[in-house]
Order: C-alpha cells, then structure tokens, then sequence
C-alpha cells in the first residue's frame, strides 16, 4: 500500500510540474537574453546591489527607494566623471577604491521617477544607464 502511495506522489509531481520550489517564468517573460537590463515585457529589472561598469551600456534597472547599485570605473583620479540626468538616482563618490585603479560610485535611489547616468569610457561615445524609481 505505501508503495502505491509513492508511485501515486511522484506521478502528481511529474504532472504538476514540481519544480522543486523555484518559480517558473510565464510564457511572457524571458531572463534578459541580449543583456540589456529589460525583461521580455519591456520592464527594468532589479539592479539592487549590482556592480555596472561602462560595457553596461544601454542597461535599464530598476531601484526602490533606498536601494543602492554600484557604478565602478577604471578612470584616473580627477579624470572625467559620470553624470546624472534626473533627480531619482544620486551619483555618490566612494572612497579608498583608487588603489585599484578605479574609482565607484554608489547608485542610491532617493525619489520616484526617472535617471539617466552618462557614464564616460575611454577612446568611445559614453555608455548610458537607465534608472527607474517607481
């Protein structure tokens, strides 16, 4: 009897999908295939605690309000900095990274809305960075 039980289990989790607690994505949604930030409906994703960089370009990500990403760089002290189009992202120096050869800066989300960071990379146009705060 417990063996039937068994074979009857297993069956129900074979044709109810189990996937073994992982949520499966609807037939809308994709995982970002070309790497842009935006899902397959168009919507940013997450970049809480993400580190971008300058071959980010294009990425949109999304932050709620106190959530922070990181912008790191392989700039030279008092070389060209990054700036920020809009007033929902703030761009906010890091220090003790020059050592390295870079320099980051702490992303931190602060109102609702929209910002565009001009990130500027060495002999190329500069990469842009997409931010929503909703």
């Amino acid at each position: 009897m417990a063996d039937r039980r068994l074979v009857c289990l297993a069956a129900l989790a074979l044709f109810t999908g189990c996937g073994g607690g992982r949520v499966r994505p609807t037939a809308n949604e994709s995982r970002d295939p070309g790497g842009t930030g935006a899902t397959g409906a168009g919507a940013p994703t997450p970049a809480q605690g993400r580190v971008l960089t300058g071959a980010d370009d294009g990425f949109t990500g999304r932050l709620e309000v106190g959530q922070t990403a990181r912008l790191r760089l392989p700039l030279p002290e008092g070389g060209p900095e990054p700036t920020a189009q809009g007033e929902s992202v703030l761009l906010i120096p890091v220090s003790n990274v020059t050592a390295t050869g870079h320099r980051e800066w702490e992303l931190r989300a602060v109102r609702e809305g929209t910002t565009h960071i001009s990130v500027p990379r060495p002999a190329t146009s500069p990469a842009t960075l997409t931010f929503v705060v909703p």
